[in-house]
């Protein structure tokens, strides 16, 4: 390890523990930061640089720029400062290697190295919207995450040249030379978004086959041959699964669309990162189906591993399931009525209010007995609300013919729409069915009218409760998500992890199906931003997660939709680097930028406002209010936050809903939520609807015990 020069021992509040790399721009550490006691990847600009005026202005214009990009394949940028002469950025820390680091062993599997390049396009084609190019895409410059999970670093920022064992070019030239488009050579052509197009295609080839498309042993060379010669031949190294027999194709397939990303003349490539992209995940569409995986992945599981398995889920209907019938002829069932198979025995019961966003999530668990002394016990697992009660017992009863069949009831943590449907059950249906849950979610659920006797705390059983059936359910704390004693259980026979409210969020009004996809996220993002306390809870809870053996397959929330397959580790990843409660809480120090950004999404409630009951009202409404004075203004009927970007638009959001008919205040809701994701803000604290219920006095004191019974320790 390199020593830490004693000038550099702290930089700020940040406390440097040791050198990461080096470039011709400045050397990165690793840095602790002194009161969060948390890593940080502090990037130090040479001085030689730094004393450039000049340099310095780029350097924190483009720092301010690349601190608005929030996407999971790009690397965070925190802030940038200086102290005296010495500049700094602060990035996020990845803990894993470099993909020139995991390309050291030789080429990649080929679904794996396309799935990489997908989702570093993913990230390209968020940055471009946002106005930036990277101009150095690289392996170098592609850091394998926890999971597995690609993210681009230096982003639009400090050019490092010289690094590692790449070739360098003049100084007038920015980018690496194997990596580098045809204009980025000449310099002197104004560049767009596809030099990042040639650059992943370059590294797509390079993943592929260990070599580059355009070889040379010096820059003349290089630049010759992505000037003047064709690319060499791509030839896949490593197939995974893919027989040789069905390779043919799809190695042409992917020649095709590699060759394409190369082309010299810029107006023959791909014309964005998103049509490459669209290209790639076509071609892993047909790559699954060829490996006879069916088309529900369309990446490589994101481990660092080379394994190319991929969860096995079941999305299944029982011949005997009556609400089979009312399927849609394109396999979709019909949420309103049917319940439905999400693996071997695990059933979604749940209520789908057309148009809604926010809804809970029944689950039944039947298991059948494994030996002759076990019995079949079926368990439901976060029953929902009282006012869901009637379709969750219809759906019940089509699995195991009567909801008085239910053997016991888990119940995540306290709140109504969670469990408040409990005590009805108790009283007329399932009167001896225990209820599984922590302590500090008993002390609040108990107001349901459940007897102290069919308590059963799941603390019991840290390594899993053995049930009637044989077989054994794991608890998985959550504490703080949203609720202190939240706590997850883990089926590992079907390697369903039942969540909670983590994992949770809202849905998009248009999305179908059961099941999580791309658009999920902003939901989901929404949720936990306004629900869950800090990042560290939620990085606690999914630590908790990846040290289940099997691994998790399926997560099964609370609210929002069932995620499987490729986007359990890209979820699981996504809220463990999230910013959530007192981490997006202060908003007093927000840039013009940002101001600028809040005023949008002020400005787009505004318009669904004054529809509803006409600009001059909304106006008058906003200006009143005391507590919004000095902070949101109007000039010709258009508003500007001038300070207090977030908290202003939560008030002028609150006061809009309160004055508004129900079905204009949610648009409203949704509109904020929405809105203030496309711009990279921060959600909005708002009063999402959710059903309560249950009024009810206290149980009796009888103690816990008889319920325990039911379940021994795994």
């Amino acid at each position: 390890m390199d020593e830490i020069p004693e000038h550099l021992q702290t930089l700020g509040p940040y406390r440097l523990i040791e050198k990461l790399g080096e470039g011709a721009a400045g050397a990165v550490y690793r840095a602790e930061h002194e009161i969060l006691q948390r890593d940080y990847a502090v990037k130090v600009v040479h001085r030689r640089m730094a004393a450039d005026e000049t340099f310095r202005q780029r350097f924190f214009r483009e720092a301010r720029l690349a601190a608005r990009l929030d996407h999971q394949n790009i690397v965070d940028v925190i802030t940038a400062d200086n102290e005296g002469e010495c500049f700094y950025l602060v990035m996020e820390y990845i803990q894993g290697r470099s993909l020139a680091n995991r390309m050291d062993t030789g080429p990649l599997e080929v679904t794996r190295a396309v799935s990489y390049a997908e989702q570093v396009l993913a990230g390209l084609e968020y940055a471009h919207q946002q106005g930036m190019l990277h101009r150095d895409v690289k392996a170098e410059n592609v850091l394998i995450a926890q999971g597995g999970v690609p993210k681009l670093a230096d982003f639009g920022l400090v050019v490092d040249l010289n690094e590692g064992s790449d070739l360098t070019a003049q100084d007038d030239v920015v980018g690496t030379p194997y990596y580098m488009s045809p204009e980025q050579w000449r310099s002197s052509d104004e560049l767009d978004e596809r030099v990042d197009v040639f650059a992943t295609g370059v590294l797509l080839y390079r993943m592929i086959t260990g070599a580059f498309p355009f070889p040379g042993k010096s820059p003349i060379q290089v630049m010759y041959r992505i000037n003047k010669a064709p690319p060499e031949t791509l030839s896949v190294q490593r197939w995974g699964d893919i027989e040789p027999h069905r390779r043919g194709g799809l190695e042409q397939q992917l020649a095709a669309i590699v060759d394409r990303a190369l082309k010299r003349r810029r107006e023959e490539r791909f014309g964005d990162a998103s049509q490459f992209r669209q290209a790639l995940v076509e071609w892993l569409k047909e790559a699954a189906t060829v490996e006879g995986l069916g088309d529900e992945e369309t990446r490589c599981n994101p481990s660092d591993q080379d394994s190319t398995a991929r969860p096995a889920t079941v999305d299944s209907y029982h011949n005997s399931n009556p609400g089979a019938e009312s399927m849609s002829q394109d396999n979709q069932p019909n949420l309103s009525t049917d319940v439905v198979e999400i693996a071997d025995g695990v059933w979604w019961v749940g209520k789908r209010p057309e148009g809604e966003i926010f809804y809970a999530n029944p689950y039944l668990r039947t298991f059948e007995a494994r030996g002759p002394d076990d019995e079949d016990f079926h368990l439901l697992i976060d029953p929902g609300s009282s006012k869901d009660f009637s379709v969750v017992q219809a759906k019940v009863s089509q699995v195991i013919g009567g909801i008085g069949n239910v053997d016991s009831v888990f119940i995540n943590h306290q709140d109504p729409d969670v469990g408040s449907s409990v005590g009805l059950m108790l009283g007329r249906y399932t009167p001896d069915a225990p209820v599984v849950c922590t302590e500090d979610t008993w002390r609040l659920v108990h107001y349901y009218n459940i007897p102290r006797k069919q308590f059963v705390p799941v603390e019991k059983y840290p390594d899993g409760m053995r049930l009637p059936s044989g077989d054994v359910l794991v608890p998985v704390p959550s504490p703080f998500c949203h609720f202190v004693g939240a706590m997850m259980l883990y089926d590992p026979q079907t390697r369903v992890l039942f969540s909670g409210d983590l994992f949770g969020g809202l849905t998009d009004r248009k999305a179908e199906g059961l099941y999580a996809d791309e658009t999920d996220w902003t939901g989901m993002r929404a949720f936990h931003q306004i629900y869950m306390p800090t990042r560290t809870a939620i990085q606690h809870a999914i630590d908790n997660i990846r040290r289940l053996d099997p691994p998790v397959e399926i997560i099964a929330p609370q609210h929002g939709r069932v995620i499987r397959g490729k986007f359990v580790e890209i979820y699981m990843q996504r809220l463990y680097d999230l910013p959530v409660g007192l981490d997006v809480l202060e908003d007093r120090h927000a840039s013009d930028e940002e101001l600028q950004a809040w005023t949008t999404v002020l400005a787009r409630i505004v318009d669904i406002a004054a529809g509803a009951v006409g600009a001059e009202a909304v106006e008058k409404l906003l200006e009143d209010d005391p507590n919004l004075s000095g902070h949101i203004t109007f000039q010709g009927g258009e508003p500007t936050v001038e300070n207090f970007g977030k908290t202003s638009v939560e008030r002028a959001v609150r006061l809009l809903c309160a004055a508004l008919p129900h079905a204009a205040a949610n648009s409203i809701k949704y509109e904020a939520v929405f809105a203030s994701e496309e711009l990279g803000l921060p959600t909005p604290q708002l009063d999402l609807d959710e059903d309560g219920g249950g009024d009810s006095s206290p149980s009796d004191d009888a103690t816990a015990g008889g319920a325990s019974a039911r379940f021994d320790v795994a």
